[in-house]
């Protein structure tokens, strides 16, 4: 490594040899500074060194065997000529240091130093630490090496100022020095960021700094003298002394564990909480102190399993949007097929009432799978700009009906509430499931109170809740004085399947619809519950900004011209119809119900072999498409199709909006929408229909009834936990 002197060498030898402190016995000032500087850095070695022309001598040192070392060998040489501190990750990764002896022999690989200046700004030596393993320094320590630093300059002042009469004056300066700089450490401990606590050979506290006692909730006055165990549980306090009596044992100086562990601490009021620590041992001349630096990790803790709670609810409604989509299309298949045995009149009274069952049972499963598709936000919702508080005074007059008399509901409805974009239908189904389970949680009666207001949800609630953005919300709260739920129960309520109602009073889909939905519109959802208190669900829809026209109308109506007749099917049409649908059952299905009508038809099992159809037959009048196909999606069949044909009609199917375009009710405004498992009639209703009509204005969406008609989702009134 290349030496380089600083401007003025000459000066700088003069002013360091003015300091006397060359070749000079060990003093605790210096001692008590370098030790220090190792343990709050949490490093190995701590030294104190002062560069002369040709070596680095070593006033201090704590983890560090050399006395001094050639000059053009040291960082410190490097670090002189720095006028902040020099840090170095990793030296191996340096060029300027990795074929160096320190990093070659003393196997050094992270420094931090700071170089010791005199009044005048000489640079005569360096306060630094160092580590056998790369690193990083955080703030906090980085300030506190400098100002350390900052002391034993001063210190090496007051020793050039008594150069011409030593005998008088070196012992007073010596102890004023002293006294400041112990006022100058307490004062880097007490404003450390991490709880610094200090405790003797026998394990009682001798040092307990501001941040401790904001982490324990104990003042110091009530700390200094109580033994540690006072701040760890009952259970951990065998095991905590054993390795302290095993970690003086190594003999190693000022020594701090590299990597910290999280452990568990108790505060002064009894609560447990999780923390990351390092301890480090300093044998003075009388006594061993072992000193701890820890920090209070819940939060972490918290948005961790926060974290891992919405990552395991996403790979849930993954699974279930799946299995939505696949188990839809085998409804619709038996769902057709029923409905053409239905429409056998030369069946007697027994099949009739056989086929009803099918019927029955089918449109049960096909609201499970809604549900389904619901919770993994695949579901398609027809949003609007609403007010909540009208929205819920219009599902109040349901909710007396589904709740008994010796409940009562009261709302608390913010007068001045903003708005919100949400499905209204969705929004009346939450609350219906939201009450009623409030209801089966108060057998003997009780109060549900519906209470609206506007919120701020800041950076430190997004922290916690890695999913929500910081913004302005319009939060909806239901609350009940029921029997509440319990600390095991609380965190799987919102997954598919998972109830503690009694068998054949819920599937516990409800609370996992509810969580779908929510999510889906952008929304949060939290609960809180104590066991024999009662329960409260908040949900935080995003308020909405500005003045937005027809905000009372769903999506549909705004969208498609009201009162219009739908037509019914009229028999031996003769139109051509391209089918595309890569579930081969279901494709044979719809192509006998369009034959049975009378239609040409043409099919392709995917988007590839449509496009080509398209190429060599001009007089396709409608493309019949799946949305969810593999390698090319319905929409973009639907894009490139009209590139060969602009004025083809397009009608999209299916029961899972993947990952197709931005959010899956973007897919009305891309054209005509039928939503799966459909009746036969239904889906031959909706070909003629756009067949017949004239070309809307874009983003029209067929759904031949009311917004969503089957997508009443709790059928018994509410399900969930």
């Amino acid at each position: 490594m290349q030496s380089q002197w600083p401007v003025d060498e000459g000066a700088r030898l003069k002013a360091l040899l003015d300091c006397l402190v060359l070749d000079t016995p060990p003093e605790e000032i210096f001692d008590r500074s370098a030790r220090l500087a190792a343990y709050l850095c949490g490093t190995p070695i701590g030294l104190i060194g002062f560069v002369d022309a040709t070596r680095l001598w070593c006033k201090s040192r704590v983890g560090w065997e050399y006395p001094a070392i050639p000059r053009k060998d040291s960082i410190c040489d490097q670090t002189i000529l720095h006028s902040d501190l020099l840090l170095i990750s990793d030296a191996a990764a340096d060029s300027r240091f990795a074929a160096g002896p320190m990093v070659r022999y003393a196997g050094i690989r992270f420094y931090a130093g700071a170089a010791l200046r005199t009044k005048e700004g000489y640079a005569v030596g360096t306060l630094c630490v160092m580590d056998r393993l790369p690193r990083e320094l955080p703030e906090a320590q980085k300030e506190a090496l400098l100002t350390l630093a900052h002391m034993v300059a001063a210190q090496l002042d007051h020793r050039r100022s008594t150069t011409l009469n030593p005998a008088l004056a070196e012992h007073k300066q010596n102890e004023r020095a002293l006294r400041h700089s112990e006022e100058r450490l307490l004062g880097i401990i007490s404003s450390a960021m991490d709880a610094i606590v200090t405790v003797d050979d026998s394990q009682r506290i001798v040092v307990f700094n501001k941040a401790a006692e904001q982490i324990f909730r104990c003042t110091a006055e009530q700390a200094l003298g109580q033994p540690i165990d006072k701040f760890i549980p009952q259970r951990f306090r065998d095991a905590h002394r054993q390795h302290v009596r095993r970690f003086g044992d190594t003999g190693v100086t000022a020594r701090s564990l590299y990597s910290p562990g999280t452990l568990t601490a108790l505060r002064a009021n009894g609560e447990e909480f999780p923390i990351e620590a390092t301890i480090s041992q300093v044998k003075t001349t009388s006594e061993r102190l072992y000193t701890v630096i820890l920090r209070d990790v819940s939060a972490r803790k918290n948005s961790e399993n926060e974290l891992r709670q919405a990552q395991k609810m996403q790979a849930l409604g993954q699974l279930a949007g799946g299995i939505a989509h696949e188990f839809n299309n085998y409804l619709g298949v038996v769902m057709g097929y029923s409905d053409l045995l239905a429409e056998d009149e030369a069946q007697n009274e027994s099949v009739r009432v056989t086929v009803n069952e099918i019927n029955t049972a089918t449109q049960k499963a096909a609201s499970l799978t809604r549900q389904l598709l619901a919770f993994s936000r695949k579901q398609i919702l027809e949003p609007s700009v609403l007010d909540l508080n009208a929205s819920i005074l219009e599902t109040h007059k349901l909710l007396t009906r589904l709740i008994p008399a010796n409940i009562s509901i009261i709302p608390a409805l913010h007068p001045e509430l903003g708005r919100v974009r949400a499905d209204p239908a969705q929004l009346q189904q939450i609350l219906i499931n939201l009450a009623v389970n409030a209801r089966d949680a108060m057998p003997q009666g009780g109060k549900i109170s519906i209470e609206t207001a506007d919120v701020v949800l800041d950076e430190e609630f997004a922290s916690r809740n890695p999913e929500v953005a910081p913004g302005n919300y319009v939060m909806l709260s239901v609350t009940d004085t029921g029997e509440g739920i319990d600390s095991e129960t609380l965190p799987r309520i919102f997954e598919p399947f998972f109830t503690t109602k009694r068998e054949g009073k819920g599937t516990g889909l409800g609370l996992s619809t509810t969580y779908g939905i929510i999510k889906q519109s952008g929304g949060h959802i939290t609960v809180a519950s104590v066991p024999g208190r009662g329960t409260t669900f908040r949900i935080y829809l995003p308020k909405v900004v500005g003045n937005c026209p027809d905000a009372s109308a769903p999506l549909s109506e705004q969208l498609t011209r009201e009162g219009e007749p739908i037509p019914e099917p009229a028999a031996h049409n003769r139109e051509t119809i391209l089918l595309v649908e890569d579930e081969t059952a279901l494709r044979l299905l719809m192509r006998k119900k369009l034959e049975s009508q009378g239609y040409r038809l043409l099919e392709a099992k995917d988007g590839a072999e449509a496009l080509s159809i398209c190429q060599r037959n001009p007089g396709i009048d409608l493309i019949v498409s799946d949305l969810a196909m593999p390698e090319m999606t319905g929409l973009e069949l639907r894009e490139r199709a009209a590139v060969l044909r602009p004025n083809i009609k397009f009608l999209l199917i299916s029961g899972y909006a993947k990952d197709v375009t931005g959010s899956p009710e973007q897919i009305v405004r891309f054209g005509d929408f039928l939503e799966k498992p459909f009746l036969p009639q239904e889906f031959t209703r909706t070909v003629r229909e756009l067949l017949n009509r004239e070309e809307r204005r874009v983003g029209a969406r067929t759904n031949n009834s009311p917004a969503h008609p089957r997508t009443s989702q709790f059928p018994d009134g509410g399900e969930g936990v």
